[in-house]
C-alpha cells in the first residue's frame, strides 16, 4: 500500500487528486494534502512518502524550493511536477532538481493515473533491484568483480582438496598455470588520499597492467586483491632451466620488485610495497606463498625506506613479533579516537595487552616497545589538547611510568595508562558533539518561529553536512532534528493556548506553521488532542 503526498496552493485541486486517487486501483492506502512547501516538508519528516506530487508556484516556500529540500533530505522520494505553467525553463529546473514528470494543468485523469502508477511501479522495481544486487552481491561470483578473479583469491586463500579441481578451474579462467614452482608477489599500492572511486579503480587496472607487462618473461598472472592490493603469481617450469638454485630465484625476484616499484613511480606517480614468497613447488603451495607474501609487506612498518621484502630475507619470528605490536597499535589508537560510547573497553584494552604479552618478557627495564605505544598514543593527544584541556601533560610516558620499571608491574602500569587515555579520547570527542548539538539547539530555539526552517539552515550554522548533523543530533538526543523542532513548536504553542486569548491561527503564526490547518494537524498528532481541548 502506497501514500501519495500532494502539494497545491488551491484547496479544490489537493482534494479533487485526493478522492481520485483514493478511489483508483492503484492500491493507494493514503492521500495528504498540503497546502505549500513548508506543510509538505513537515509531512515528509513525519510520513512515510512514496510519491509526491507538487504544483510550481506556492506562496511561502514554492514547488522549486520544495524540490530543492527533497533533495537534500529524501533524494530517494520521487516527484511529479503540476503547473499551470508550460514554460520550458520551469520544466527544464525542474528535470534537473530530480522531476520524474512534468504535467500541465488542467490534469487529464488517464493520465495521472498513467504516470502516479508507473512512479509507483518504478518505485517497487527500485526497491526490487536494489535488493537482488545485494543478494547477487553477496552470494553470486559475479558480484565479486569477476570470475577470474574471484577463483585466483581462492585459489591463494584455500588449497583445493581435489586435483581435478584445477582443469576446471583452468578452463574458467582461460589461462593455465603451467609451472612446477611458483612465487606470489603481493602489491600493496600507497595511494594518496581524495581519490574517488572510479580513480582508485583505474589506478589499480592500470597497475595490472604495469605488473603484466614487466613480469612477462615469467608468465606472470596479476589480479585484484583486497583494497588496494593487486596479487601476481610467477610461474616457473625446471625443465626451462629458470631455477638453478633458490640463491638466484630469489635474485631475480627481488630485482623483479624492484623495476616494478620504479616503473609504478614512473607512471603511476605512486609508491607501492611489495612482498616476495619463496618459490614453492606444486599448485597446493600457493596459499602457503600468498601467506608468505602478505606478512611480508608488513615489515614496511618497521623499514620505511625499503619497499621490496622477501619472505626468507629476515628471521621471521622477531620480525613477526615486531611487526605485529606495531599493527595492532594502529589499529587500537583508531579505536581509541572513535571515541563513541564505547563498550567493554576494559575488555578491550586487556585483550590488546595479552596480544602484545611477548614485549614484556625482554627484561628490558627501559620497557623500549610498550614505551613507543604509549609516545604513539600520547603524540595524538597532543594534537587534541586544545580540546582536552591540561589532563594530557599527566599522561607523558616519562611522568606516567616512573621507569625503571619492567614485567608484571610494567605491563599493569601500561594497562592503566591505556584505559586512562581512552577514557580523556571518550571525553573529549563526546564533548565536542554534545556542543555541536548545543549550537544546534540554541539555533533551533532562536529560529523555530521561522516558516522557512530547514535542517540545511541548522547544518550550516554548525558548519557540517545535513546528514552527519542529523546522525550526531539523533545520536546525542535520541531524537531526530525536525522532532525535536517539532517538540519546540508544539510545547511552545500548548503554552500560548493556556496562557493567552490567542486565536488559532496567530499561534500557528507564532510558531512557525504556515496555516491554522496545517498547525492543528501537527498539533493533534503530536498531543493527541486538538488546540481547542487543549485550551478548554
Amino acid at each position: 500500500m502506497y501514500t501519495v503526498l500532494v502539494v497545491d496552493d488551491e484547496a479544490i485541486v489537493c482534494q479533487g487528486i485526493k478522492e481520485f486517487l483514493e478511489a483508483s486501483d492503484l492500491n493507494i492506502s493514503q492521500v495528504l494534502t498540503a497546502w505549500n512547501g513548508y506543510e509538505a516538508l513537515d509531512y515528509l519528516r513525519m510520513e512515510t512518502v512514496d510519491l509526491v506530487l507538487t504544483d510550481i508556484q506556492m506562496d511561502g516556500m514554492n514547488g522549486i524550493e520544495l524540490m530543492e529540500s527533497i533533495l537534500s533530505e529524501k533524494p530517494e522520494i520521487p516527484v511529479v511536477v503540476i503547473s499551470a505553467y508550460d514554460a520550458f525553463e520551469y520544466a527544464q529546473k525542474c528535470i534537473r532538481l530530480g522531476a520524474r514528470d512534468y504535467m500541465i494543468k488542467p490534469i487529464q485523469l488517464n493520465m495521472l493515473t498513467e504516470v502516479v502508477g508507473r512512479e509507483l511501479s518504478r518505485r517497487d522495481e527500485k526497491f526490487k533491484l536494489l535488493l537482488e544486487n545485494s543478494l547477487e552481491a553477496k552470494f553470486s561470483m559475479s558480484g565479486l568483480a569477476s570470475l577470474r578473479t574471484y577463483i585466483l583469491n581462492e585459489m591463494i586463500t584455500v588449497p583445493f582438496e581435489d586435483a581435478r579441481d584445477y582443469p576446471y578451474i583452468f578452463e574458467q579462467i582461460k589461462l593455465p598455470l603451467e609451472g612446477c614452482f611458483f612465487s606470489v608477489f603481493v602489491i600493496e599500492l600507497l595511494r594518496k588520499t581524495g581519490y574517488s572511486l572510479r580513480d582508485r579503480n583505474l589506478f589499480k587496472y592500470a597497475a595490472v597492467n604495469i605488473v603484466e607487462e614487466s613480469l612477462k618473461d615469467w608468465r606472470v598472472l596479476a589480479f585484484y586483491g583486497q583494497g588496494d592490493r593487486i596479487i601476481a603469481i610467477l610461474q616457473f617450469s625446471e625443465t626451462e632451466g629458470e631455477i638453478d638454485s633458490q640463491t638466484e630465484a630469489q635474485s631475480k625476484m627481488n630485482l623483479a620488485g624492484r623495476m616494478l616499484v620504479d616503473n609504478f613511480r614512473q607512471y603511476l606517480h605512486m609508491d607501492a610495497v611489495i612482498g616476495i614468497s619463496p618459490l614453492l613447488q606444486g599448485l597446493k603451495a600457493l596459499p602457503h606463498c600468498y601467506k608468505d607474501a602478505l606478512e611480508a609487506t608488513k615489515w614496511h612498518g618497521l623499514y620505511e625506506n625499503h619497499h621490496v621484502f622477501y619472505a626468507g630475507d629476515f628471521s621471521f619470528k622477531k620480525a613477526q613479533t615486531d611487526v605485529d605490536w606495531l599493527e595492532r597499535t594502529g589499529r587500537i589508537l583508531e579505536w581509541m579516537k572513535i571515541g563513541k560510547k564505547q563498550q567493554n573497553a576494559h575488555e578491550t584494552v586487556n585483550r590488546f595487552v595479552e596480544e602484545i604479552s611477548s614485549v614484556f618478557d625482554s627484561g628490558d627495564s627501559t620497557a623500549g616497545i610498550p614505551l613507543s605505544i604509549a609516545y604513539r598514543i600520547y603524540a595524538t593527544l597532543l594534537e587534541m589538547k586544545e580540546t582536552i584541556g591540561d589532563r594530557y601533560k599527566e599522561l607523558d610516558p616519562l611522568i606516567f611510568f616512573q621507569f625503571p620499571m619492567a614485567g608484571h608491574a610494567l605491563k599493569a602500569r601500561f594497562s592503566e595508562y591505556l584505559m586512562e587515555t581512552t577514557e580523556l579520547f571518550q571525553k573529549a570527542i563526546i564533548d565536542h558533539d554534545q556542543a555541536i548539538v548545543q549550537q544546534a539547539v540554541c539555533y533551533i530555539r532562536e529560529n523555530y518561529r521561522h516558516k522557512g526552517l530547514k535542517i540545511q539552515d541548522v547544518a550550516d550554522h554548525v558548519h557540517l553536512s545535513p546528514n552527519y548533523l542529523s546522525f550526531l543530533f539523533k545520536q546525542i538526543s535520541g531524537e531526530t532534528i525536525w522532532e525535536f523542532v517539532t517538540k519546540v513548536r508544539m510545547e511552545e504553542a500548548k503554552q500560548l493556548l493556556k496562557s493567552t486569548a490567542k486565536r488559532r491561527y496567530e499561534i500557528a503564526d507564532e510558531v512557525g506553521y504556515e496555516s491554522p490547518e496545517h498547525f492543528t494537524r501537527v498539533f493533534k498528532r503530536y498531543f493527541g488532542e486538538s488546540p481547542n481541548m487543549v485550551r478548554n
